[in-house]
């Protein structure tokens, strides 16, 4: 009984996007019909196969063409990637200090990057000051 239930939860259990980013990458069962084409996001496939030196150029290629239906821009990838196992981190955003960046921002009224220049520009002591006066102002939160 406990192995039947178990089997029914495997075959029960939704797939996601990495599955499905697995499955063009190294399964290749052809996981694409019009239950996953809800999850299939042709954006974030192609952010996962820009991370590896072997697809990044058919990444970049569908990046070329956003009009194609989801299940073309499925099809491409699967039939064009080798099947193998991709091992890799994503790349992700460098963690600096976010209070003193949105201080920043605050201060001065820009974005982030603008902020991140601006950090970069500035001494020690400037940003002290920076945080003290923000600090200080009062008010709800």
């Amino acid at each position: 009984m406990a192995k039947q239930r178990k089997l029914d939860e495997k075959q029960e259990r939704k797939i996601g996007l990495f599955d499905l980013v697995n499955d063009i990458s190294s399964d290749k069962k052809y996981l694409f019909n019009d239950d996953t084409a809800a999850v299939y996001a042709p954006f974030m496939i192609n952010k996962a196969f820009s991370q590896h030196v072997d697809t990044i150029m058919l990444a970049n290629e569908m990046n070329k063409r956003p009009s194609l239906s989801k299940e073309m821009h499925h099809d491409f990838m699967f039939y064009s990637i080798d099947a193998k196992k991709r091992y890799g981190k994503w790349a992700k955003q460098e963690n600096r200090n976010v209070d003193v960046i949105n201080y920043i921002k605050e201060q001065y009224a820009i974005g982030n990057e603008r902020a991140l220049e601006y950090l970069d520009l500035m001494t020690e002591d400037e940003v002290k000051q920076i945080e003290a006066t923000l600090k200080s102002k009062g008010g709800k939160k």
